[in-house]
């Protein structure tokens, strides 16, 4: 196994640990055992160092980079708090579609019809666009430097990505020096180039993810090294149409997918497409991927476990789910 890499049981112990560290508010504690008794649970990072971990990665010198979120229940738009605006959202193929339809629905002039909804954040007196780019994504570097089982050091590797169309920060991915993430509409490389802790190079790896407002956590996330050593990654279906180094059009606004890449960022490609939201990809010894797949929020429906072929369509389309229950 590759040192960047850490095992999947050591991982899944750590998002537990974190878990219980920073319950949500909306969330009930429910007690669990470990099946493997040979297995402890103890505390690694707890708040102040951070809050609301939405994914987590370490590096090969045992540093944890890990994306917080505070978009997520306040400025991330979700078009089942907006059934009004499906019509207009469905016709969204473009980064710059949703950017207008945003300022459009949420124009200063609409101030009044909005506030019951939108808090006026920056304190303008305008309840608009403008008030969804208050609010910052982080990236956290934590590290335990003295081995004693918890964190003793955290900084602020990097923030911001607060646009008013910035969704959830959902992954993050350090490789050999440099660090990847993930939030609508890009990916992101970063780099701390004088070793201080802190990300001084920021640069859009690629960019056009979310072209739709769509369910609230539908994200771009699952950040991880294929067995081909390339980089791979998941897309919800708020769709995405990316124009690749190559000069390429990947268009599939209506659907989500698997995509990889190579680490320079040639050779994006569509693994495969037609997914809902599948999250976080795991390859196994043989090189099959695999992942979940979260249910709409309908009744009687399944979550999924889900095994992704090269070159396939599972079928799926954003806008089967708005045929029922209410929708216009």
């Amino acid at each position: 196994m590759n040192s960047w890499v850490s095992s999947a049981s050591s991982v899944a112990i750590f998002v537990l640990a974190l878990a219980q560290a920073f319950p949500q508010r909306t969330r009930v504690q429910i007690p669990f055992e470990l099946n493997d008794k040979s297995l402890k649970l103890t505390q690694w990072a707890k708040q102040p160092m951070l809050k609301n971990p939405v994914a987590l990665s370490f590096d090969n010198q045992g540093r944890l980079f890990v994306v917080e979120t505070a978009r997520r229940g306040t400025v991330d738009v979700d078009i089942r708090s907006h059934k009004d605006w499906v019509i207009d959202d469905l016709s969204s193929q473009t980064i710059g579609d949703i950017r207008r339809l945003f300022r459009t629905k949420m124009a200063p002039s609409l101030s009044e019809q909005n506030k019951a909804w939108l808090p006026d954040r920056n304190q303008d007196g305008s309840h608009d666009w403008r008030d969804l780019t208050t609010v910052k994504e982080r990236i956290h570097l934590l590290q335990d430097t003295n081995d004693d089982g918890k964190a003793d050091v955290a900084k602020v590797y990097a923030e911001g990505f607060n646009q008013e169309i910035n969704g959830v920060i959902a992954g993050v991915l350090p490789y050999k020096g440099d660090v990847f993430a993930t939030i609508y509409p890009d990916v992101w490389k970063l780099n701390d180039v004088d070793g201080d802790g802190y990300a001084d190079k920021q640069e859009v790896f690629f960019h056009g993810f979310g072209v739709h407002a769509a369910f609230d956590g539908h994200d771009l996330h699952g950040l991880t090294v294929g067995p081909d050593g390339k980089l791979y990654f998941s897309v919800g279906d708020n769709g995405f149409s990316v124009r690749t180094q190559e000069g390429k059009l990947l268009h599939h606004p209506n659907t989500g997918g698997v995509l990889r890449c190579d680490w320079d960022g040639s050779d994006l490609e569509v693994f495969a497409i037609g997914l809902r939201n599948v999250q976080e990809l795991a390859f196994d010894d043989y090189g099959n991927l695999f992942s979940v797949d979260n249910d709409g929020d309908i009744r009687e429906e399944r979550e999924r476990f889900v095994y992704i072929t090269k070159g396939s369509d599972s079928g799926w389309r954003l806008n089967w789910q708005f045929k029922k229950g209410g929708w216009p």
